[in-house]
């Protein structure tokens, strides 16, 4: 009896091995990554983006699903299994902030010489409320984890899937979400100083011309000109004019 295509299909997947060289694991583990919208709201901006494509390219190349439903199952367990990792970072996170924020009352309560134990017995009595609410965080995606391997086991029927024991090599391949990658906030561009406006110049005088002040303009020197000839005519018909005789020389007719 002829196999079924799904039969044929979850047959050739069980013979695939997948990549074999480094070169090629890296490559197959960039190029593997399913629904990448969805995983931009998965990885925060303090963690890697390229951990966790490749993070997600191991788990792909694990599981090795075999149809869009199984893909998206693996995508779950990915981002369930990063999640756990964040969490689990953020709780020793906060026991060691803890300690920071409290070590000078710690020092003078208890002295400076308590022991780890005492400190980490500290910090969980002074952040037992924060603990509480990553360990609920914690536990959901713990179950939804689970939850979502069963589905794929019982997906895949007589098919074996990879056991949890070997998904620690992963774990190992990437010991954490950031791995040595320090998160630093964009600074705003600060605005571009302005040049100062150019000031006007002040204008000096030619060099050529006197900086006292000018003399008389070509008119006034030819109305000084006529105005003296005219006065030197007067002045020389007043010299030559005849005197007047006087009304007793003049002799007058008889009438």
């Amino acid at each position: 009896m002829p196999l079924t295509r799904t039969e044929q299909s979850r047959l050739n997947g069980s013979k695939s091995v997948g990549p074999t060289t480094e070169q090629g694991r890296a490559r197959s583990a960039l190029n593997r990554t399913s629904h990448g919208m969805f995983s931009c709201r998965v990885v925060l901006e303090t963690e890697s983006q390229k951990n966790f494509q490749i993070f997600a390219g191991l788990y792909h190349d694990l599981f090795d699903p075999q149809d869009q439903f199984e893909a998206d199952l693996v995508d779950s367990l990915v981002h369930a299994r990063w999640k756990i990792r964040r969490l689990e970072s953020a709780h020793s996170a906060e026991l060691n902030l803890t300690i920071t924020e409290h070590r000078a009352e710690i020092d003078d309560k208890y002295g400076e010489n308590a022991s780890s134990d005492q400190l980490h017995a500290l910090a969980y009595r002074y952040s037992s409320k924060h603990l509480e609410t990553l360990d609920k965080h914690l536990e959901r995606q713990e179950r939804l984890f689970s939850r979502t391997y069963r589905n794929l086991a019982k997906h895949r029927r007589n098919q074996p899937i990879p056991a949890i024991e070997d998904l620690a090599g992963i774990e190992e391949e990437i010991p954490s979400n950031t791995q040595n990658e320090r998160f630093e906030p964009e600074t705003p561009a600060e605005p571009a100083p302005q040049a100062p406006e150019p000031q006007p110049e002040p204008q000096k005088p030619p060099q050529n011309q006197p900086s006292g002040p000018s003399g008389p303009n070509p008119f006034q020197k030819i109305a000084i000109i006529i105005v003296l000839l005219l006065a030197s005519i007067s002045s020389s018909f007043s010299g030559h004019a005849v005197p007047m005789p006087e009304r007793s020389d003049l002799t007058y007719a008889s009438l």
